[in-house]
């Protein structure tokens, strides 16, 4: 399954492009102000390194639980209803990995970076911090030990991830009774909103029953307001990625200086 996962990639490329190209001509016949020439070179600009870096992240969270499952007591059969719970706790350890990464201080380094934008379109689903699959291994890690299998993780976790994409959109309004059940457009803008009402909420990956269940759903109610609390705002890739870093900023702008003084020479 690992290897189907990996087949999964170009396909899903396609329609990832394919996709924002629709969002963007529908959102200019609109006249809906949706994309912003920055924001989405910037958005791009982390995907692409992302996109070189992923076999090693991936390959790295792989043989990590490839190895969980060389020590682990007992493997649970690979049939539809193992198949079944499988997705089902994956997308149970996905919320509270997410919801870890937002109420701890250490892991929010990480995730501040999805959560950086003050723009909400497709491309905003690019906007990952380089380093922040690291963790997955101790997220996951319960569900190897259990009896699952890596394969069926990482590629369930893939499929989700694929998922999550086609909720970073405005033009979806809401969708009835399917809110608070799965993970929704609507219920997406409200988790990347920082509205004082939609701060920490809605953490599931395709299941919103996991927020009902802990307490951390929020319907859409005003209209959100995207972005992170604070002043910081900006559309380099690096400093997206990096801002925290102790030291980065005075780098920075050691680098402007040089970048500067290379053009006037």
């Amino acid at each position: 399954m690992f290897e189907d996962a990996q087949a999964l990639v170009l396909p899903s490329l396609f329609v990832f492009a394919t996709c924002i190209l629709l969002e963007w001509i529908i959102s200019k016949s609109k006249g809906i102000s949706l994309y912003e020439g920055k924001d989405v070179l910037c958005n791009l600009g982390i995907f692409v390194v992302a996109r070189i870096s992923q076999p090693l992240f991936v390959g790295y969270t792989f043989y990590c639980l490839k190895f969980l499952e060389s020590v682990r007591p007992w493997e649970l059969p690979n049939t539809l209803a193992t198949t079944v719970v499988a997705v089902v706790l994956t997308d149970l350890s996905y919320y509270w990995e997410h919801r870890f990464s937002h109420t701890t201080r250490f892991l929010w380094l990480f995730h501040e970076v999805h959560h950086s934008s003050r723009s909400f379109n497709l491309t905003t689903s690019f906007r990952l911090h380089w380093f922040g699959r690291l963790v997955a291994p101790l997220i996951f890690a319960p569900l190897i030990l259990l009896g699952f299998s890596a394969n069926q993780v990482v590629l369930f976790l893939f499929a989700n991830l694929i998922y999550q994409f086609f909720l970073h959109t405005k033009l979806v309004g809401k969708l009835g009774w399917l809110e608070g059940i799965v993970n929704t457009p609507s219920a997406h803008r409200v988790h990347h909103a920082r509205n004082k009402i939609y701060l920490d909420r809605n953490f599931g990956g395709i299941l919103m029953l996991w927020d009902r269940l802990f307490g951390t759903y929020q319907a859409e109610m005003e209209e959100p307001e995207f972005g992170v609390l604070g002043k910081f705002r900006s559309n380099n890739p690096f400093t997206v990625q990096f801002h925290k870093v102790p030291g980065y900023s005075a780098l920075a702008g050691r680098m402007q200086q040089v970048v500067r003084f290379c053009k006037g020479s």
